[in-house]
């Protein structure tokens, strides 16, 4: 059973006097501890520029400072107040629409977009169908799932040598399969 909101405990302490010095303490800990990962939260998941996340990290430990009191659960406060600063930031920047041409930006139309994905995923595809069904789910389960190794071995009963070798010969087929696909063209 899940616990209230209310008595639910925090994974670090909320600072809680402002005006201290332990609080300054306190809000240099937390500020530690949380920042880098806000920062991959925002370029990984997000795709923010470098220098624009370390910007968006700041101003949502900005926030927190001003709203610490309050705040129940620091740690996802900070991811909550980092998702939504990096998604209001892609949309004043427009970023998800332009793309970059000689480091000139345009706006893209849709057609342009749609016609290149979907010949990504026709290239891909047809790659895959090539390869076997043994490296598309050892690929896959890599590339696209984001296993490790470790877990890959673990589960198809294998060390993580020959899962490693596995990987290298089917990354090997599908460029192979992909350079003759693109030379037919």
């Amino acid at each position: 059973m899940q616990e209230p909101r209310s008595e639910a405990k925090c994974e670090s302490p909320a600072p809680a006097d402002v005006g201290g010095d332990g609080a300054r303490t306190a809000f240099e800990e937390v500020y530690l501890r949380y920042a880098p990962r806000l920062r991959r939260v925002a370029i990984a998941k997000f795709g923010i520029a470098p220098d624009d996340a370390d910007g968006l990290v700041q101003d949502v430990f900005a926030t927190f400072f001003m709203h610490a009191a309050q705040v129940e659960q620091v740690e996802r406060y900070l991811i909550g107040g980092i998702c939504n600063a990096a998604r209001k930031h892609l949309q004043k920047t427009g970023r998800t629409d332009a793309l970059f041409r000689s480091g000139e930006p345009y706006e893209a139309t849709a057609g342009d977009v749609l016609l290149r994905q979907l010949e990504r995923k026709q290239l891909v595809a047809k790659v895959f169908a090539r390869i076997g069904p043994r490296c598309r789910d050892l690929l896959r389960r890599y590339y696209v799932r984001g296993e490790s190794t470790e877990s890959i071995s673990e589960t198809l009963d294998l060390t993580r040598g020959t899962v490693a070798v596995n990987l290298h010969k089917c990354r090997k087929r599908a460029v192979q399969e992909y350079r003759a696909i693109t030379e037919k063209r």
